[in-house]
């Protein structure tokens, strides 16, 4: 019986997840215009069962006589089952279905301290099998599909995964980007800071190499290697290495067609080219991780050539269809930052001693990020709430890793913050607004927000950030201050016990 390795193959981990009943394969034909974005946001929203899109609309100059790709979606979306909500995560990195959050942002962080594992060469692919060039290449005829109504266009990429390197060799990057097809030969995107794809462009652009830098685009990777490329691990780290820490093997990667870039042999589809940054058309508009599309509001982005087209037979593009929580820009590009933010704290001489637990709630659109404080250990600090909020501020707030964050929150340790009920509930009630708030003008604004993107403050890109604190004042004065919260678990636990035992003789529904 062949073990299945749903972290190192993609179609391992679609088999795994139609072994869990948590796949649906759609066999009607679907079409990619918004038909099948629709499909996947009524699945994620309702938690349903990963859609795998079997007969995609076919467009007739499509050069592939089996349309070139299928289309599977919510890869990263939560479960409905609660003892597996995080299972489609979990199951990224190798970790069992029933695993938390909370214990796979704390694997990561343990694997931070694991010994790097540079992946292995090999000379060949499945996605070798067949290949795309010149007048082929017909990108507008592919089934890429419109995923809101109000998009600029068909993005094909969401859950890809670009490949960059500096000019001198000594930095890979492995991220997500959005990326839209431009015409039948280019696609157009964000490249913008502090995206670090950004500065692996820079450094082209210093020797005067700007309009030619080689890339590779490619879908259906590994998932362990797309859950790491969408976290913000540090400038200069390369993602391959980490990948193989997580995994415990080194992964195995192939040369590309025209570059030296290495791309992880177990793609999907792989597009290979350059990348102009000073050639700018229109992008966009686009629905992104906060859950609006705002009609006429394009960027100009630079182009990417699309040169070459390497593909599996019947080959499957993964798609994130991004909006309203939760999807996998929450529970990855979010819910992982966390584990970067909680680095940070542990590694920090005074933080180390009070912080428990770091989220980003997904209710919160990845614009918050929780700290759990350990009050016990606050009060030996003797600090005040306005000492700490600016430790806070100034610590987080000027770096890459919490970027994407506009609001630090503070809770103490009675809280679980993975509970979002009950986080709100202590922010609503346990700050003065304005009071207990410290606000960072100064900051670099996270430009895809949209109260950033359309609000004064685009100008700048600055500012609009605050730290709140949700300690209670006796908290830090206090280590036996303690007070009794009005819900089910403050009761005895034999008293609960024996009520949930008793729930159905009450003639309650289980």
């Amino acid at each position: 019986m062949t073990v299945l390795e749903p972290h190192l193959r993609f179609r391992d981990f679609i088999e795994t997840l139609r072994l869990e009943n948590d796949l649906v394969e759609i066999s009607q034909e679907i079409d990619p215009n918004l038909e099948a974005g629709a499909i996947m946001r009524k699945a994620l929203e309702s938690k349903a069962p990963v859609p795998f899109f079997k007969n995609l609309k076919k467009d007739p100059k499509n050069p592939d006589p089996k349309n070139l790709f299928n289309m599977i979606g919510n890869l990263g979306c939560l479960r409905n089952e609660k003892s597996q909500d995080h299972a489609r995560i979990a199951h990224h990195i190798g970790l069992p279905a029933t695993t938390p959050m909370n214990e796979i942002i704390d694997f990561l962080l343990d694997c931070k301290q694991k010994k790097l594992v540079p992946p292995t060469k090999v000379s060949n692919a499945p996605f070798h099998k067949n290949r795309l060039t010149g007048s082929d290449i017909k990108l507008n005829s592919l089934p890429a599909p419109i995923l809101h109504p109000g998009d600029g266009g068909k993005y094909i990429q969401t859950y890809g995964m670009f490949i960059l390197q500096t000019p001198d060799k000594k930095w890979t990057n492995w991220s997500i980007a959005r990326a839209m097809i431009h015409d039948d030969k280019h696609l157009t995107g964000l490249v913008i800071n502090p995206q670090h794809i950004r500065k692996v462009a820079n450094e082209w652009a210093k020797i005067g190499k700007g309009d030619s830098i080689p890339y590779v685009l490619a879908f259906g990777v590994p998932p362990a290697a797309i859950l790491v490329s969408s976290m913000p691990i540090p400038e200069g780290a390369t993602e391959s290495e980490y990948i193989g820490a997580i995994c415990g093997e080194p992964l195995p990667v192939v040369k590309a067609e025209l570059s030296d870039l290495e791309i992880p042999a177990e793609s999907e589809l792989v597009f290979e080219g350059v990348l102009n940054i000073n050639n700018l058309v229109n992008e966009g508009p686009f629905g992104e991780m906060h859950g609006y599309v705002f009609p006429g509001t394009g960027h100009p982005c630079p182009l990417y050539t699309v040169d070459v087209i390497n593909y599996r037979d019947d080959a499957i593009l993964p798609v994130s269809n991004p909006g309203l929580c939760t999807d996998e820009t929450h529970t990855l590009i979010g819910g992982l930052v966390s584990a970067e933010l909680k680095n940070l704290a542990l590694n920090h001489p005074i933080l180390s001693k009070i912080v428990m637990d770091v989220f980003t709630p997904y209710e919160a659109q990845a614009l918050w990020a929780a700290f759990k404080i350990n009050t016990k250990e606050l009060v030996k600090l003797n600090t005040t709430s306005v000492e700490l909020r600016k430790l806070f501020g100034d610590l987080y707030f000027e770096t890459k890793i919490a970027s994407i964050i506009h609001e630090i929150v503070l809770v103490g340790d009675d809280i679980d913050i993975f509970d979002f009920r009950k986080f709100f509930w202590a922010y609503v009630t346990r700050h003065t607004p304005d009071d207990d708030q410290t606000f960072f003008h100064e900051v670099p604004a996270f430009p895809l927000a949209p109260f950033i993107s359309n609000g004064p403050r685009i100008k700048s890109k600055k500012g609009g950030k605050v730290v709140t604190d949700c300690l209670l004042p006796k908290q830090y004065q206090d280590p036996d201050f303690s007070f009794t919260t009005c819900d089910y678990s403050s009761y005895e636990v034999k008293l609960q016990q024996k009520i949930n035992d008793n729930w159905s003789a009450y003639g309650f529904k289980s």
